[in-house]
């Protein structure tokens, strides 16, 4: 697939921002300087409106060189997706221990900046009922669910009474089902169809 047919099909999406703003777990988007260009509604919950900062004023000084690395990482050209462990600092300036999971998003001259999902650690319901869909497999459905709460592989193979590699294993089935190729692309995709 061309970039123009990626942006094509994007388009077709609709609003895809409007969809990213109603998940629950926050949202980033940061220019390559490092200010942060866009956050969802749960990011403002939880950091509040930093439209405009650096993202460095958002992060305890315990993560400042992981985060900051992590960052330069994706500025310098590394093009996968990372997870990593961080604290960051809620709008009341109190530490809350989160896992971010992070991509570079290339632009017109190199990599524009990093588009990044975050797992707050004290804020993960259960998910409160399964969906069934043609689209999906009831255990694909159910594991779209459990990545809309922000559950990591561990946790939903404790939550499920499965493995870690058999939860690993119906992600890959999920991802390759919905066409995507990160969690947060089957989340927002689920999110748009009406899946989750």
């Amino acid at each position: 697939m061309t970039d123009a047919d990626r942006t094509s099909a994007l388009r077709d999406f609709g609003d895809v921002f409007g969809a990213l703003d109603r998940l629950p777990f926050p949202i980033f988007a940061i220019a390559s300087n490092g200010v942060i260009r866009w956050l969802n509604m749960a990011a403002e919950d939880v950091v509040g409106e930093k439209r405009g900062e650096h993202f460095a004023r958002l992060v305890a000084p315990q993560s400042k060189a992981t985060v900051n690395a992590a960052f330069a990482s994706k500025v310098v050209g590394a093009r996968g997706e990372t997870d990593y462990e961080a604290v960051l600092l809620r709008k009341d300036g109190t530490p809350v221990d989160v896992e971010i999971c992070s991509i570079a998003v290339d632009g017109d001259a190199g990599i524009a900046g990093v588009f990044g999902a975050v797992e707050v650690k004290d804020r993960k319901p259960p998910p409160t009922k399964r969906r069934t869909t043609s689209e999906l497999t009831p255990r694909q459905a159910e594991v779209l669910e459990y990545l809309s709460r922000g559950y990591k592989t561990d946790e939903m193979a404790v939550a499920m009474g499965l493995t870690p590699e058999t939860v690993r294993n119906h992600v890959r089935g999920l991802l390759k089902r919905l066409g995507v190729h990160s969690r947060l692309e089957a989340v927002a995709t689920g999110r748009m169809r009406g899946l989750v």
